[in-house]
C-alpha cells in the first residue's frame, strides 16, 4: 500500500528551528543515522516573471519564457523526499489570489523547465507572475534531541502561474 501522503503548513514567516516547526514540516531522507531532516516552507509570494508591452496598432505580440519549477538550493545542498508530502498555497498580491495543491514526490527534488507563452493584443501589456515558496532545511539531532537549519534557504518555484494586465505590487 502506498504512503498516505502528511500534509504539511506553509508558514508566513521564517519559523524557529523547534520541534514543533519540524512536526509541520515535510519529511526527507536523510544519510546520517543519528539525525532527521525536513523540508521546511514559508513566506509565498508571486515573482514577476516577464513584462510584454504591445505599442502596435494592428499586430499580436507573443513571448515565450522559460520557466523552473522544483527546488533551488544553495551548492551542495539537495533535497530527497522520504514520503509523499501535500502542501495547499495561496498566492496573494495586490487584488490577485491564487491557490494551489502540491503533492510532492522523490521527482520534485529536481528542477525543470518548461515553456510559457503570453500573447498580447494592440495596445494591451500583460504580466506573467510565478508562485513561490522560500524553502529551508531543518536537522533534528537525535543524540541531544536539538534543532538547527542546514545550510541557507533556497526556493520552491511552483506551477501557479498568474497573468495581468498592470503590474502587481
Amino acid at each position: 500500500m502506498p504512503p498516505v501522503p502528511k500534509e504539511i503548513v506553509v508558514f508566513d514567516k521564517p519559523p524557529q528551528a523547534s520541534k514543533e516547526t519540524f512536526d509541520l514540516s515535510g519529511p526527507l531522507v536523510s544519510t546520517k543515522e543519528s539525525e532527521q531532516l525536513a523540508m521546511t516552507l514559508f513566506s509565498q509570494d508571486l515573482q514577476c516573471l516577464m513584462h510584454v508591452g504591445n505599442s502596435s496598432e494592428g499586430a499580436t505580440a507573443k513571448y515565450d519564457k522559460s520557466v523552473t519549477t522544483g527546488f533551488a538550493f544553495t551548492t551542495g545542498q539537495s533535497v530527497s523526499i522520504e514520503s509523499s508530502v501535500e502542501v495547499n498555497m495561496v498566492f496573494s498580491k495586490a487584488s490577485v489570489t491564487t491557490s494551489l495543491t502540491l503533492t510532492f514526490s522523490e521527482q520534485w527534488s529536481k528542477s525543470t523547465t518548461e515553456t510559457y507563452s503570453v500573447e498580447v493584443e494592440p495596445g494591451n501589456e500583460a504580466y506573467l507572475y510565478q508562485g513561490y515558496v522560500r524553502a529551508r532545511i531543518l536537522k533534528h539531532n537525535e543524540k541531544d534531541d536539538s534543532y538547527g537549519w542546514v545550510g541557507g534557504p533556497g526556493m520552491l518555484y511552483t506551477p501557479a502561474y498568474v497573468v495581468t494586465d498592470q503590474p502587481l505590487s
